[in-house]
């Protein structure tokens, strides 16, 4: 009997793992990574895609994500949301459980998967909430797939308590909560900030008339959250168990988690790119369009994430998406303070790392390493973001030497005014095609997957989820 043919063969690019680059050829069968191939040997395969002088990247994984869907969708839907991601070159984006119908049960979290299904561009994960209000449904939502648990250790903003409902707790809350958590084993991820030092600080500004701009910084400094990440370092090392700290903006933050590491704890470390490429400055020039939570900060501390990056002390990068529309960040004028928190930034986020790259910020095995192969790691999904043989074929295609700027107006997001921080931001780097298991699901600027191709990915608690080890972690193709 001949051979079966491969469905795909993608012939004539640089591939590129954790650990290197390298000329090959991938071979694609059911869905899957089936060979990757010496260049230049031929291959049979039904299709060919030509990628010469363009590089393959394992599909990005985005850990941080709020479309919040169901919930506000004139904000943003699930459809919107995962377009962005693919045109984005993101193959799998973990949803935060923040929503109107918030993931803090197993119900909620299956309702939320029956209104997302039939919209998916792109693969998915869930998070599930894990607070003071919920400690007795965390253990369900982990037999319902989740793939990580959210606990944010502050109040839920006013008018919002519905959206945060078993998603929050205190600090002194904390230990009762992970012990929940732990019976899952999955990693307990935590929102890091202290309401005890920050909402002091922003009381005495509005006192003295200071509403504006960066204000926001001012009352949370890097202190709030070093402070509520050693906490959380300190509770996990008495009964330890994996832990994450979400959207760092501080180079000591990262510094206390190495530390714990060298003492034992599994803790692995995320940072967003709006701390990666720009300064509390913007909250001067753009006010509400740039305020995120915790703040923006200095030009020293954000130079020391991507140090921290560099020295493996900050694992990997998500968005942290966040979608709102221009007449909720301008409902409070300039108010900075009742302005809500968050910036969109599916649609741009590989062209960012594409840039950084160029700017020799980081390598693109680097890239790899923080935004495919360590996401996949640290989540226990075997089957996403590496490029060996039998992992599915996600694939992010990008031309390193394109030259552009971002267009806010074009993004595929609803929330595209809430792209104002990176509207007409220089970019070097562009996706050409973004393939979910084998499928472009983005090519050349436009949409070409079908609503409802995405899949729910559930992690493999049967692999190691420890922390990730420098840049190589399960494997970086042939040698």
């Amino acid at each position: 009997m001949a051979p079966r043919t491969y469905d795909l063969a993608i012939t004539g690019g640089t591939l590129v793992s954790a650990g290197r680059a390298y000329q090959a050829s991938l071979a694609v069968r059911d869905g899957r990574i089936a060979d990757i191939i010496t260049a230049g040997v031929p291959i049979a395969a039904a299709q060919t895609m030509g990628v010469k002088g363009l590089h393959v990247l394992p599909g990005l994984i985005d850990t941080h994500v709020h479309t919040r869907h169901p919930g506000v969708e004139a904000r943003e839907d699930f459809a919107s949301g995962t377009a962005a991601a693919a045109a984005g070159g993101i193959t799998t984006l973990f949803e935060m459980p923040i929503s109107k119908v918030p993931t803090n049960s197993a119900a909620n979290l299956n309702a939320r998967l029956a209104a997302m299904a039939p919209q998916a561009h792109v693969d998915y994960a869930l998070y599930g909430g894990a607070g003071r209000d919920n400690i007795d449904r965390i253990v369900e939502q982990a037999d319902a797939g989740a793939v990580a648990f959210k606990t944010f250790l502050q109040p839920p903003p006013d008018g919002r308590e519905d959206e945060f409902f078993g998603l929050w707790c205190r600090h002194d809350e904390v230990r009762q909560v992970m012990d929940a958590v732990r019976l899952t084993r999955l990693r307990h991820c935590f929102h890091c900030e202290e309401p005890g030092m920050y909402g002091p600080l922003r009381a005495r500004l509005e006192g003295l008339g200071r509403t504006t701009g960066r204000a926001h910084a001012e009352s949370r400094p890097a202190a709030c959250e070093e402070v509520s990440v050693a906490v959380v370092l300190a509770r996990a090392a008495e009964k330890p168990l994996p832990i994450g700290i979400v959207h760092c903006s501080s180079p000591m933050s990262a510094r206390l988690a190495a530390d714990a590491r060298l003492r034992g704890l599994n803790v692995a470390v995320e940072t967003c790119p709006p701390y990666l490429f720009f300064t509390d400055q913007a909250l001067d020039r753009l006010g509400p369009y740039a305020k995120c939570n915790p703040a923006l900060r200095s030009a020293e501390m954000r130079d020391g994430l991507w140090h921290a990056i560099q020295g493996g002390l900050i694992e990997y990068i998500g968005t942290d998406h966040s979608p709102f529309l221009a007449e909720d960040k301008e409902r409070f004028g300039d108010d900075i303070f009742k302005a809500p928190p968050g910036i969109a930034g599916l649609d741009i986020f590989t062209p960012l790392m594409l840039t950084a790259v160029n700017d020799r910020r980081i390598t693109l095995p680097q890239v790899v390493a923080v935004c495919s192969e360590n996401p996949a790691f640290v989540f226990r999904l075997p089957n996403k973001g590496r490029m060996v043989v039998g992992a599915d074929a996600d694939f992010t295609i990008v031309d390193l030497k394109r030259k552009w700027r971002f267009a806010a107006a074009t993004a595929r997001t609803k929330s595209r005014a809430n792209m104002r921080l990176w509207d007409g931001f220089r970019l070097k780097g562009a996706v050409v095609t973004t393939m979910v298991r084998g499928v472009p699901v983005y090519r050349d600027g436009q949409l070409v997957g079908a609503p409802g191709y995405g899949r729910f990915q559930r992690p493999n608690l049967d692999v190691d989820g420890g922390r990730p080890i420098a840049g190589v972690l399960w494997g970086a193709g042939p040698t």
